[in-house]
């Protein structure tokens, strides 16, 4: 089982250093100025070590997982040794700190020091109600003669904490337990009205599991905001009852619990939910309409910038089927959790056996929202959703996404004008407007008020349909079914190069040619010459179809695209697509080293390098390889992966959710070729350079990137492939950075670390095609297992010297 205790980020006041792991190797006892502990233990005991050399004072801070709350007085024990001046502490520290310090919460009574008499210390840590981390912390730690340390182990933990068993508990809430299918159908759309009135548990909507087991998560009744603050943190908070859903850092994101409604019979008009949300730090979640089987319809994300709300989701009449709603978490923080809140839940619109109001009629020109039951293109759920390898589009059995959202277009053309308005989908019922029988169902619309119209500031109002980017073009030909009314013009671009309509509807046919990659743009905008006219309605361009023939090159994936942006050979004296930058004044920049790379020094009042990657989607998993050096102990290289904090209008990383690459043991400056695997959720990533501990080591710290490359499908030939290493007994899988070898073999380098054992799958291959593989110096492999764990027999002979000092790794949370 791995050990739920990390390294504190140092933060120079109450951590100045790290914990690193400690093996026995051999049978002496300890020297009698190493006590208390237990002077004879057994060889392969591992230990939490933190000392210093150096004449000022360090500190080093181990914490604990988040704890919720403690219901009782709990005991903390652990077995510890001291040498020279060292001491030893228990903190609780708040879960969330600001401004990066640790903040103590309580320093409970501790009798542990260098003259106590048992090995064993004990902490009585009080009830405590709100969420804490328990921190040893080691201080004292000087003296540049001989040096101090502390050793600690065997840690234990014995108290009433709030766990999954009881977090409906919060804000006194009652887990929600109805069985909507035993409730009646609604009658009307306020049915599901929820919240405002106060008696949350006869509300229509009710949790659902996607498993038969219950759920630790349930979404519960809250009716009260105790520990608002510290667990949501933010100055808005619901008013009496509402609902909330309270999630364990170590919860199953695919067994989470979603919040449902009983179901919509069908409505007959477009509908209306509104409703107020509260989400916590790192919490993303999203609304849904389901169909009877539960297959989502549509979905869209709740934006934390519109929280509390209202928000207002307008509703399509989902061809008048039934469907219900469904809110759900679809990403939180593992290691602290989250909270999702709900409240004044309210949904309006017209129900198909309710008799609609008696209207006067209008004397405006028609409403074509109504009309054509305009809405929003959902927005695809990733980069693979958005792609397509074809260019045709038929709006009547598809959404066409690989047309609707490639919003890059602008940021790839600075010069270029982002469109004022949005294509919509919408359905032609019958003959209306002038439109024929081949333009019924369903289409893409741009709509524009008469306002517009008829005012001079008409020219910079238009919407557009752009697509992927197209490599290249020989006589390709496109073909574009459109309706364009009175006061609407259709024009198709291939970037700057356009052509606009002849005639008010039909098949617009364009051939494109072009050695160089290219975007298409269908733009629909005011007519000009009707702009001193008023139309007789409201002007409008209808888009059926797209169809492309034969001339245009093979488009290039998501993947393949970022496959270009990121790849650079920094040596040649060139940043490509990536951007050093700088947040404050203890930031320094990359430079430019011909033959070497771009190039940071780290020293005592520059300590950090930030190099940013270009933004780029992936629509399948790929592998970023690069070479990369530290020159001095002590300093570290990360990759962040997108996790950005947004501190005083810049965007800094969070280095607590970055994946370390190098450093901080640097025992010989060489150049490393590393790899790591790409999430296809990953849009950005940034290279940070640091040098925290540079008043130890006295020495500046230089930092080298010499190339990046993004590999897609395989990272090495057929007659080579090297299946993943795999870490067993961790959460989730690790990121494991490789690094080549001699041409016989692959050396791992392994960047995590846990008081319990590894395990690795290694290539079946290797011994039978004589390669070999190089284990790092901290493992220590015991046994030689064929085909699974089972069947294994004990090889000293591959038995690797552990050395003494480690790093005891950051990352055991996620």
């Amino acid at each position: 089982m791995a050990c739920l205790w990390m390294n504190a980020p140092t933060d120079n006041l109450l951590d100045t250093s790290d914990f690193y792991l400690f093996n026995k190797t051999d049978r002496k006892s300890f020297p009698i100025q190493i006590r208390p502990g237990n002077a004879n233990t057994n060889p392969g005991t591992l230990f939490l070590l933190a000392g210093n050399v150096t004449s000022e004072s360090q500190g080093a801070v181990l914490l604990s997982a988040p704890i919720l709350c403690q219901n009782s007085d709990g005991l903390l024990t652990f077995e510890y040794w001291l040498y020279n001046s060292a001491r030893v502490e228990v903190l609780l520290v708040r879960v969330n700190p600001d401004r990066g310090h640790l903040q103590v919460i309580a320093r409970p009574p501790i009798d542990c020091h260098y003259l106590k008499t048992g090995p064993i210390c004990r902490v009585e840590i009080r009830r405590t109600f709100e969420p804490f981390r328990i921190g040893i912390r080691a201080f004292s730690l000087r003296d540049a003669a001989v040096g101090s340390f502390a050793m600690i182990n065997r840690i234990r933990y014995e108290a009433d904490v709030c766990g999954v068993h009881d977090r409906t508990s919060l804000f006194d809430g009652t887990a929600i337990t109805k069985w909507l299918r035993q409730r009646r159908p609604i009658s009307t759309a306020s049915d599901l009205n929820c919240g405002s009135e106060g008696k949350a548990e006869e509300c229509l909507w009710a949790a659902a599991s996607p498993t038969t087991t219950a759920s630790p998560n349930q979404w519960s009744i809250g009716r009260s905001t105790r520990l608002w603050d510290e667990l949501v943190r933010t100055p808005n908070r619901p008013l009496g009852q509402f609902l909330f859903q309270a999630i364990d850092p170590m919860a199953d994101l695919a067994s989470l619990p979603q919040l449902r409604s009983v179901l919509v019979p069908c409505t007959q008009t477009p509908s209306s939910l509104s409703f107020k949300f509260w989400l916590s730090a790192g919490v993303q979640a999203q609304l849904c309409t389901l169909s009877t089987n539960n297959v989502a319809l549509s979905c869209i994300y709740l934006n934390e910038i519109d929280s509390p709300g209202p928000v207002v989701i307008d509703v399509d009449t989902a061809d008048h089927q039934p469907f219900r709603f469904a809110f759900s978490v679809i990403k939180f923080h593992q290691a602290q959790g989250g909270i999702i809140a709900l409240d004044d839940i309210h949904y309006s619109g017209l129900l198909c056996h309710e008799t609609p109001p008696a209207t006067t009629p209008a004397q405006s020109p028609p409403s074509l929202d109504a009309i054509f039951d305009l809405q929003p293109f959902p927005a695809p759920a990733s980069a693979t959703d958005s792609f397509s390898e074809q260019l045709d589009c038929d709006f009547e059995t598809d959404l066409c996404s690989h047309w609707m959202h490639n919003d890059d277009y602008t940021s790839d053309h600075p010069q270029a004008v982002s469109p004022t308005r949005q294509f919509q989908f919408g359905f032609v019922q019958r003959n209306i407007i002038g439109l024929g029988r081949a333009f019924r169902g369903q289409s893409a619309i741009a709509t524009f008020p008469l306002s517009a119209v008829v005012s001079n500031g008409a020219e910079g109002d238009f919407a557009m349909l752009t697509s992927q980017q197209i490599t290249c073009a020989e006589r390709g030909r496109l073909v574009v079914s459109y309706y364009a009314s009175e006061g609407a013009s259709l024009t198709v671009c291939a970037d700057d190069r356009c052509v606009a309509q002849r005639k008010p509807y039909g098949e617009m046919s364009v051939t494109l040619h072009s050695p160089e990659p290219f975007r298409i743009r269908i733009l629909a905008k005011p007519k000009p010459s009707a702009l001193a006219q008023e139309p007789s309605h409201t002007p409008f361009v209808l888009v059926k179809r797209i169809k492309a023939s034969s001339g245009f090159c093979k488009l290039e994936t998501p993947t393949e695209l970022s496959c270009k942006a990121l790849t650079c050979d920094f040596r040649d004296g060139d940043f490509c697509n990536y951007k050093s930058v700088t947040y404050n004044e203890r930031d320094t920049s990359f430079h430019s080293q011909l033959n070497q790379g771009i190039v940071a020094v780290l020293s005592g009042t520059k300590r950090r390098a930030i190099l940013r990657s270009p933004r780029f989607s992936l629509s399948s998993s790929a592998e970023l390889r690069f070479e990369a050096s530290l020159s001095t102990f002590g300093s570290t290289l990360h990759l962040c992966p997108g996790e950005y904090q947004q501190k005083d209008g810049n965007i800094a990383p969070e280095i607590e959710n970055c994946e370390l690459l190098l450093g901080p043991r640097i025992e010989q400056p060489q150049v490393e070729s590393l790899l790591v695997q790409m999430d296809p959720d990953v849009r950005q990533f940034v290279f940070v350079a640091e040098h925290d501990k540079y008043e130890q080591a006295e020495f500046a710290a230089v930092a080298t990137v010499a190339s990046a490359a993004m590999m897609i499908d395989k990272l090495f030939d057929e007659s080579e492939h090297i299946p993943p290493f795999v870490l067993a007994r961790t959460r989730r899988p690790q990121i494991l950075p490789l690094k080549r070898a001699a041409a016989s073999g692959v050396a791992a380098i392994v960047s995590v670390w846990q008081l319990t054992d590894f395990i690795f799958a290694l290539p079946a291959a290797a011994g039978a095609s004589g390669g070999r593989f190089r284990i790092p110096n901290f493992l220590n492999i015991s046994a030689l297992c064929s085909g699974d764990t089972r069947s294994c027999r004990p090889s000293p002979a591959l038995s690797v010297p552990l050395q003494n000092l480690h790093p005891f790794s950051k990352d055991l949370l996620k």
